[in-house]
């Protein structure tokens, strides 16, 4: 397998039902990363496109939160729904715009 282009970082960080803080998880970040998954092998872009799941990125607030490699991007809120034109940004090698990540304190 060749060396991946890009990597999309999927927080799936889940604290559990009884948590004071908000998860990425518990606000849709299992089925991102899932449909991210799924539209990297339905648009054959394995050799291109690598997705991860990570622990907490220190977003909570502004779950889930996506972190595209090395373009060093920031989304926040982002839904399953996104994948589709977060893959296509990224098929096109353009940065995508949509749910930026305010600059702001981390968390």
């Amino acid at each position: 397998m060749p060396r991946p282009d890009v990597q999309i970082l999927v927080c799936t960080n889940d604290r559990g039902a009884d948590a004071e803080r908000a998860s990425c998880a518990r606000r849709g970040g299992l089925d991102l990363y899932h449909r991210l998954k799924d539209g990297v092998r339905a648009r054959a872009l394995r050799d291109r496109v690598l997705v991860t799941r990570t622990g907490c990125l220190r977003h909570c607030s502004r779950g889930p939160v996506v972190c595209r490699w090395p373009d060093n991007e920031w989304h926040g809120l982002v839904e399953p729904a996104d994948a589709d034109a977060l893959l296509d940004a990224v098929a096109n090698g353009s940065p995508w715009t949509g749910r930026p990540m305010p600059d702001g304190p981390w968390e």
